[in-house]
């Protein structure tokens, strides 16, 4: 359960700082032109909660992955 606190400050970060940072940021500008919204204000908001998925699961798994091997006792 540790990890949920994580993903949750991440996503938040990377949310909020897509919506600070007006400037196209991989994977949200992706997934914005593949969906083709033509509503200005939804793209600003749809980008941003795709960053901070993307980049909330990524620090998650990182998270994840590192802690699982250093809990693993060195002799079994």
């Amino acid at each position: 359960m540790k990890a949920v606190p994580i993903f949750v400050a991440f996503f938040l970060l990377f949310t909020l700082a897509s919506l600070a940072v007006p400037i196209p940021m991989f994977p949200g500008n992706m997934v914005i032109s593949m969906i083709e919204i033509s509503t200005a204000e939804v793209i600003v908001y749809l980008e941003a909660i795709t960053n901070g998925l993307t980049y909330g699961f990524v620090t998650w798994l990182v998270f994840f992955v590192v802690f699982k091997k250093l809990d693993k006792p060195l002799y079994q």
